[in-house]
């Protein structure tokens, strides 16, 4: 009986795989908008209803995606982050790898942040999602923590919602870029001015 079980699971991750590998290859090739779920269930060699009991829709195969890019983003920004030797440098090593999101697959991106606002509530991914965001929220919230042993932190101010708001900047940022609002060429300087600015207003240098 346990060796059923163990290659049940083994069968059953063997496809998870599959199907995120599928996935990952054709959004970021062509487009949400050109792929289908036939499409990433040939390409995975599953049947679509196979395909469906890892993901609801075709949504939820893009933010399966997307959540994977963006734990991998946050593991990569936490690391360059620790080199900086100022808070708006420390938060923009850290927020680099999701800016450099929007050029590569605008699409893609605008699909994830509108599932994440208005995606099913319960849905695994959506949460995985939010999780994804509190993740890098408390991230930024530990380098301003870390820049306390050199900045006075301005009377009133709380770190966490401080954290909070730069995130919500980010993602506002990527929203215009996406929506053609905002070139994503300037995108970097852009968001640095209102770290800047939003820094001025949570630190003090000593």
């Amino acid at each position: 009986m346990l060796a059923t079980v163990g290659r049940r699971a083994r069968n059953k991750a063997d496809k998870q795989e599959r199907i995120f590998a599928a996935a990952e290859e054709l959004f970021t090739r062509l487009g949400y908008s050109a792929v289908t779920t036939q499409m990433i269930a040939d390409r995975a060699d599953v049947g679509t209803g196979t395909l469906f009991r890892y993901a609801d829709s075709k949504a939820e195969l893009l933010m399966m995606v997307m959540n994977e890019k963006m734990r991998l983003d946050t593991r990569e920004g936490i690391a360059a982050a620790a080199s900086g030797t100022s808070p708006t440098e420390a938060i923009m090593a850290l927020l680099a790898p999701q800016i450099h999101l929007p050029p590569a697959c605008p699409e893609n991106t605008a699909v994830y942040q509108r599932e994440i606002l208005f995606g099913t509530e319960q849905g695994q991914y959506r949460t995985e999602a939010l999780a994804r965001i509190s993740e890098l929220e408390n991230a930024i919230g530990d380098i301003l923590e870390r820049f306390t042993g050199t900045h006075r932190v301005r009377p009133g101010v709380d770190l966490t919602g401080a954290a909070r708001t730069t995130f919500s900047t980010l993602h506002m940022e990527l929203i215009r870029v996406n929506i053609g609002r905002g070139d994503p060429r300037t995108l970097t300087e852009t968001l640095r001015s209102h770290v800047d600015v939003l820094l001025y207003g949570v630190l003090a240098p000593m």
